[in-house]
């Protein structure tokens, strides 16, 4: 992982290795094949990890097994037959990716090689990214250079269809929880103030990926994912790129896409605006209704734990319109080079993951808590004995929530799904506890 933990501790850590964070970098480009060059352990943990967000992935992601000789002779003749067999499923490959687990990388094969002597009749990519470099965004950073490096100058930038001011998106990632609808949302939003999209690094095809210096402006999304490729973009072909943040929130979005129209002037941002002020207005009516049967939206103390860029952003929008807060404290997985939150009382820094959740649980007795995280830190509320903290996950793993409808958590359309989780964790919270917002509850309704 991106830091030492005593392997006690492993089964309770939220982030993964950076292979699986560089196969899901892979998976997210369409028609895109994955190859583990390496143990069956690493490859269902990779695995395992992706279905959560793409059911299908076997289909796409095969592993090598190197047998017991490998170690002594190299994985050469285990990696050529394991590429034969994915060549011949499921038709041909928009990219090849082989990606090295740590026991692989450290026999030393020419990987790159031996992947360019075959007749692979489509563009590769070959990287060691195993754990011993990082954790999940690690993976996910260096997968992102090392094929943009491949393909972004394979093909000439196409001629321009519209005049549209134009940017691509970087650092988005389909395999974050919920991260497909947040996309969806995400472009929507850029698309109604009147951008046009021209690739989403992450979650692109490999021809976009080829057109990705025809754009104006790089717009980080996920720092921790995303930053390393603006800035290689910057110095290969001179794109500019700002970093802002994520769009959680009615006004946060507005103020998210005044940065992009700061850097890139947009023609339509009164549209966003407007839905922006209707959504907030709705929500308004709606929040002032509520609490008039179960009282104000407040919490004692609440912690935001996810990853780095989700954590502050999250914080932000939390804070200054979601719900009152008595102590807000947040714990990003990953440290970050920008701040994204200015009104959090408690910063805690990357793998302090038990340092903040004591914090939380401290004098707990009476108040009303609230986690947005995972269910890692929710299952350790519980072995604390808190069963009525208020919780809502943010980010995987999460083991006690189903999601089957696409509804984002950024955006105008985010902001309103997000309140309505966490009126909902509130009441079951009052619920469970009883008290005067009960009371209110059969009062208005016996």
């Amino acid at each position: 992982m991106s830091e030492k933990v005593p392997w006690s501790e492993v089964c309770r850590r939220p982030d993964t290795c950076a292979l699986t964070g560089a196969a899901a970098f892979a998976a997210g480009i369409v028609g895109a094949k994955i190859l583990v060059n390496g143990p069956l352990w690493c490859y269902f943990y990779a695995l395992r990890y992706l279905e959560r967000s793409e059911y299908h992935m076997a289909q796409r992601m095969q592993n090598s097994q190197p047998d017991g000789t490998s170690i002594v002779y190299g994985t050469e003749k285990c990696l050529v037959a394991a590429l034969e067999r994915l060549q011949k499923s499921g038709g041909p490959a928009e990219l090849l990716f082989v990606e090295n687990s740590c026991s692989v990388s450290l026999i030393g094969d020419d990987t790159e090689g031996i992947v360019g002597s075959l007749d692979l009749n489509c563009p590769f990519v070959t990287m060691d990214c195993g754990g011993l470099i990082g954790g999940f965004a690690e993976g996910w950073s260096r997968a992102a250079v090392r094929t943009l490096s491949k393909l972004s100058s394979a093909a000439p930038a196409p001629e321009r269809k519209s005049c549209r001011p134009r940017l691509n998106l970087l650092g988005l990632t389909d395999f974050y929880f919920n991260g497909r609808a947040d996309r969806e949302e995400l472009v929507r939003l850029l698309e109604l103030a009147g951008y046009e999209v021209n690739c989403i690094c992450g979650a692109s095809t490999a021809e976009e990926l080829r057109s990705i210096a025809s754009a104006d402006l790089n717009v980080v999304c996920h720092e921790e994912l995303g930053l390393e490729a603006a800035r290689y973009l910057n110095k290969r072909y001179g794109l500019p790129y700002i970093s802002p943040g994520l769009p959680y929130g009615c006004r946060g979005s507005v103020a998210w896409l005044e940065k992009v129209h700061y850097a890139l002037p947009c023609p339509h941002l009164e549209r966003a605006r407007a839905e922006a002020e209707e959504t907030e207005g709705r929500l308004t009516v709606w929040g002032n209704e509520l609490s008039s049967v179960w009282g104000e939206l407040w919490f004692d103390k609440a912690l935001v734990a996810a990853p780095g860029t989700t954590a502050h952003c999250v914080a932000q929008a939390l804070r200054c319109e979601w719900a009152d807060l008595g102590e807000l404290a947040v714990l990003p997985r990953q440290a970050l080079q920008n701040s994204y939150c200015d009104c959090a009382d408690k910063s805690h820094s990357a793998g302090e993951e038990e340092a903040a959740l004591q914090d939380l649980c401290s004098s707990a007795e009476g108040q009303c808590l609230l986690l947005l995280g995972s269910s890692n830190e929710s299952m350790e509320l519980r072995r604390a004995g808190l069963f009525d903290s208020a919780v809502c996950n943010i980010a995987h793993p999460v083991s006690d929530e189903v999601l089957l409808i696409g509804e984002p958590f950024m955006g105008l359309r985010g902001s309103a799904h997000m309140q309505q989780r966490l009126w909902n964790a509130y009441i079951r919270r009052t619920l469970a506890c009883g008290g005067r917002a009960e009371e209110n509850f059969r009062k208005n309704f016996r």
